[in-house]
């Protein structure tokens, strides 16, 4: 009861500092001033009737944004301070389901135990639950700043992830408790909804994960779970209306002149570089904190087996050195983190798009370097989480959720936001390996770390803030 009490108070002091900080946000010139106007002109069904005929099949996102505009500034501040309050909680309950002892191989799966017993985050004590919060604190000021300030943008991306987050909450309960009640599906259909609805990210990697889960209480149970399926074919069915809006192809048009002529007529070569390029980089750059958390987790979980041999100090050494290059830039050294992408403004239309033959030997070095990153880390969360697999698919899916962007022309010109999902699943993984440390002494300093590099990381940023704040 008193560990309830304290948590209680701390999710409530973060609602209030969300809160005060949100007090001075009001509505940008760009898109707020765009949507405020609409919203304002249109009946609610006539503005989503209009929207999916002629511009985008994101109906939820929508239709929470007519209620934000409408219900005004006050309503989305105390909105966005708890949905931002929520999706820290989810990703910590989501965390602390998923997290089991790394002591098996993949083939003991069914022998393994959870990380905490009674698979509550709470237990771990307030200083977790601080370092979840911190991850908002070790991604890029744009990324928050796009993603999660932002008025419009706060309600498409932090909204509606929040609500993807929870809506996963029954399938990790089947998954790893064996079992999930039929109205915990139930009441998870209408945030399902609406994160299948809003942003094609959320929508794909929410999706898949509800459908491998489904898939593996079928081979596991022989038998299919009804709630479980019902989510699942209404997120589907949500997800077919997003894609299927005639709004859609004009609004592609539209953005290919407004945003990249040369889209349309780049070959598929050229094309799979630029979206690498542009991938690799926001690894190199908006990411790198949180690979650098997942590698130095990975390798406390390695020095505490007590039997290591030749692979696990590879895999110690390898992500030591992983780890401390993608921190050079802090000191000045931008070496292996400039892949080439000189774009100097992404609110302006892209005439030329790089080309290969703009890359120098170091640019072409660097992409290597962080194509090397991604692929050893992809072995790295396998080897220190034991065989985890939904560690390692939420991996490959913080991946996929950027890739995408390769059939948008808006690649660049979406900004930092783009980066929110990638950064979430992976402060997701940090997490999860985070439970399985053994020794509070230790865990302890691991999440003292994370809140103290997620304030220096903020307060290196504090220049490329003011500008935005000035602009």
């Amino acid at each position: 009861m008193k560990r309830r009490y304290v948590f209680c108070v701390f999710w409530v002091i973060m609602f209030a500092a969300v809160c005060l900080i949100l007090l001075p946000i009001g509505y940008s010139d760009g898109d707020d001033a765009w949507f405020y106007r609409y919203t304002d002109q249109m009946g609610f069904f006539e503005y989503l009737s209009w929207r999916y005929q002629t511009w985008v099949g994101r109906m939820a996102g929508e239709a929470l944004v007519y209620l934000a505009f409408s219900l005004g500034l006050p309503f989305w501040r105390v909105g966005n301070a708890l949905m931002l309050v929520l999706l820290t909680a989810g990703i910590l309950r989501l965390a602390a389901t998923a997290a089991y002892v790394p002591q098996t191989g993949f083939a003991g799966w069914e022998e393994r135990r959870p990380a905490i017993a009674a698979q509550d985050y709470r237990e771990m004590g307030i200083l977790a639950a601080a370092a979840g919060a911190s991850g908002y604190l070790l991604m890029s000021v744009e990324t928050l700043g796009y993603a999660a300030v932002w008025v419009n943008g706060s309600i498409f991306y932090t909204w509606t992830f929040t609500c993807g987050i929870w809506a996963l909450m029954p399938f990790a309960d089947l998954v790893f408790k064996g079992r999930a009640e039929g109205w915990k599906f139930l009441c998870a259909i209408l945030p399902a909804v609406i994160a299948s609805m809003s942003i094609e990210q959320m929508g794909a990697v929410l999706l898949t994960f509800e459908l491998l889960a489904l898939g593996y209480s079928v081979y596991r149970d022989c038998r299919v779970s009804v709630p479980a399926l019902a989510q699942t074919l209404a997120t589907a069915l949500a997800f077919g209306i997003l894609f299927a809006a005639p709004g859609n192809a004009l609004r592609v048009q539209s953005e290919i002149a407004t945003w990249m002529p040369e889209y349309e007529t780049i070959s598929f070569g050229h094309h799979l570089f630029l979206t690498v390029q542009w991938l690799l980089s926001s690894f190199a750059n908006e990411n790198k904190l949180f690979l650098s958390g997942i590698w130095i987790v990975g390798m406390l979980l390695l020095y505490q087996r007590e039997r290591r041999g030749a692979a696990e100090y590879f895999f110690l050494g390898s992500a030591a050195i992983f780890a401390v290059v993608s921190l050079l830039p802090f000191a000045g050294i931008t070496v292996l983190s400039d892949l080439g992408m000189d774009i100097a403004d992404i609110t302006v239309r892209l005439d030329r798009v790089p080309v290969w033959g703009d890359l120098t030997g170091m640019h072409a070095a660097a992409l290597a370097w962080w194509a090397l990153a991604l692929i050893f880390t992809f072995f790295f969360v396998w080897k220190v989480s034991a065989g985890q697999v939904v560690l390692v698919l939420a991996y490959l899916a913080g991946i996929a959720s950027e890739a995408i962007l390769f059939f948008s022309p808006t690649m660049y010109a979406s900004g930092a936001r783009v980066y929110y999902l990638t950064d979430l699943l992976y402060l997701f993984i940090l997490l999860a390996l985070s439970f399985g440390v053994r020794g509070g002494r230790r865990r302890r300093l691991l999440y003292m770390g994370m809140i103290l590099g997620g304030f220096l990381n903020f307060a290196a940023q504090i220049p490329v803030l003011k500008a935005f704040i000035n602009f």
